[in-house]
């Protein structure tokens, strides 16, 4: 009897240490599904508000971005964007080569300058596309596209001033040996240029261009 007594009395507050377990629990998992519904809500009300922002049209992009430069300054960023472009358009015949990473500071320096070159970049069959859509969305880009592009951009350009660089300034020389360049360009003109403008575009994506988680 007293043992039958003993028994019943240890499973009460097993029973009892059981429930309050349980009552955790669905504490924990109401918790989790109200955290993950309000979160659900959040991306939902995110989405609802870029879309709201986004720009439809050329005319409203040009419209929201297009800004009138001085002769002088725009006659320098039209020059500096058809550098950026011509890079770019090299992307499409080179494999490995990008393209809209190119396109990004072309179209910015064409919307200081000048508008027919800037509906061009938004409109182009080329990077036409991508440009549109990165403006319609408020030129934002996630943060690792950038170091990515960035990345790319360096090694492209460093890869490729190299190549000009040994085909017309080199000549008998070396690398390092600056006054032994007997080539074509033996001031190294066009390395330096393409050095140039690849630093530009780097500095460009990664200072100007917003990240987006």
């Amino acid at each position: 009897m007293n043992m039958a007594r003993r028994s019943g009395s240890s499973v009460v507050p097993t029973l009892g240490r059981l429930q309050s377990s349980a009552m955790l629990l669905r504490e924990v998992v109401r918790q989790y599904a109200l955290g993950l519904y309000s979160t659900i809500i959040d991306n939902v009300h995110f989405r609802r508000a870029l879309m709201a922002e986004r720009l439809g049209t050329v005319d409203a992009i040009v419209e929201k971005y297009a800004v009138v430069s001085s002769p002088i300054k725009s006659k320098i960023y039209i020059g500096l964007g058809s550098i950026f472009v011509i890079f770019s358009i090299i992307g499409i015949w080179i494999p490995g080569w990008p393209t809209v990473s190119w396109a990004v500071p072309a179209a910015f320096l064409f919307s200081l300058s000048n508008e027919k070159l800037f509906r061009w970049t938004l409109t182009n069959r080329f990077f036409g596309p991508s440009m549109f859509e990165y403006y319609a969305t408020g030129k934002t880009l996630p943060r690792h596209v950038k170091i990515v592009i960035a990345s790319m951009i360096g090694l492209m350009t460093t890869t490729s001033a190299y190549f000009v660089w040994y085909v017309s300034t080199r000549g008998d020389g070396t690398l390092m040996d600056l006054s032994s360049w007997n080539g074509a360009d033996n001031n190294a003109y066009g390395a330096i240029t393409i050095l140039f403008v690849g630093i530009l575009g780097m500095a460009y994506v990664l200072s100007m261009v917003k990240s987006r988680e």
